[in-house]
């Protein structure tokens, strides 16, 4: 009897278990690969005689934005200004709506003032609702133009 007839044994370990290793292990091994090259790269700028590019600290570049922002107090009082501008641009956007719908109406009263007008023997007037025709065909066409 040949052994190349038996059935392969079973590996009992899973091989979805290990998946937060295995990315750990991957992430290190990318990290190491990284900073190998940094120093094979370097090593070649020093035998070549060129400059080594500078590195720049993060904790200056921290210290350069603390510089830079605004403490507690300006930005309150910026956020005041903003809160008032926006206020003041919703005030008179409200005041041209305002007048706009007073204008609107006013032409709607003059309209049906014309258009309510009635000869003597209360048969309506034909003269303003044609004159209202016309304003609407103009209106229609005259925008396209």
């Amino acid at each position: 009897m040949a052994f190349t007839d038996r059935k392969p044994k079973f590996n009992k370990k899973n091989p979805y278990i290990d998946r937060r290793e295995s990315k750990n292990r991957e992430i290190r091994q990318a990290l190491v690969h990284k900073a190998r090259l940094k120093k094979k790269y370097i090593k070649e700028l020093e035998k070549s005689g060129e400059k080594l590019p500078e590195r720049s600290s993060k904790r200056e570049e921290e210290a350069e934005k603390k510089k830079n922002q605004l403490t507690f107090q300006d930005r309150q009082k910026l956020a005041k200004e903003r809160k008032k501008a926006s206020r003041e641009q919703r005030e008179k956007e409200k005041l041209e709506r305002e007048l706009q719908v007073e204008k609107k109406q006013k032409e709607r009263e003059k309209k049906k003032e014309a258009l309510a007008q009635r000869t003597k023997y209360g048969q309506p007037l034909m003269g303003p609702r044609i004159n209202n025709l016309l304003e609407k065909i103009q209106k229609e066409y005259g925008d396209k133009k």
